[in-house]
């Protein structure tokens, strides 16, 4: 029970805290991440193609399959643990943002995850690196200012999309023997 009393707490200062005007900007980097996905997964593919690299080729199927993944997990456990949104239990917190059914757990924050640590796995370069991670971070943090998920709903989407993006890559190399 403590720990839901600190999971409310946490979320409901930082939702009562929120820099003046932020919302529109939360809202909007909350509203990238299919996008961003989709469009890192589409660059890979395009540089497969006009380089003709079968490596990268895999690399998208390895994002693709991600995708994938995150959409089975995302909504499978959506529909097996039916948590009800901060907004919807907790009068003192505004619904600044579009939310499903169930809050547990965070599907922005378990994709954005994913696929940061998948990018991570597959072209681990600083400067690639780094700004994935920085948008994955905004992410979970806009879901829980705009008061759609709790904090536990995001760390599940940070821990899951983690396991998602590193697992798949390491299943790819061991099953098409990748270097």
């Amino acid at each position: 029970m403590q720990f839901l009393q600190f999971d409310f707490a946490l979320l409901n200062w930082v939702h009562n805290h929120l820099v003046p005007h932020s919302v529109p900007v939360l809202q909007f980097i909350s509203d990238t991440t299919t996008f961003v996905s989709i469009a890192m997964a589409l660059m890979v593919i395009m540089i497969s193609l006009v380089k003709r690299s079968k490596p990268m080729r895999m690399k998208f199927f390895m994002l693709l399959t991600v995708l994938l993944l995150v959409v089975l997990a995302s909504q499978g456990l959506k529909g097996v643990i039916k948590r009800d949104r901060p907004f919807d239990t907790f009068p003192s917190i505004e619904k600044l943002s579009t939310g499903g059914d169930s809050s547990f757990p965070s599907g922005h924050t378990l994709e954005a995850f994913a696929m940061a640590a998948a990018i991570s796995i597959l072209f681990s370069r600083k400067p690639i690196i780094l700004p994935v991670y920085l948008w994955a971070i905004m992410v979970a943090y806009s879901r829980i200012a705009l008061g759609v998920h709790y904090p536990s709903d995001v760390l599940a989407g940070i821990m899951i999309g983690t396991l998602i993006g590193w697992f798949v890559p390491w299943v790819f190399k061991r099953s098409f023997r990748l270097v």
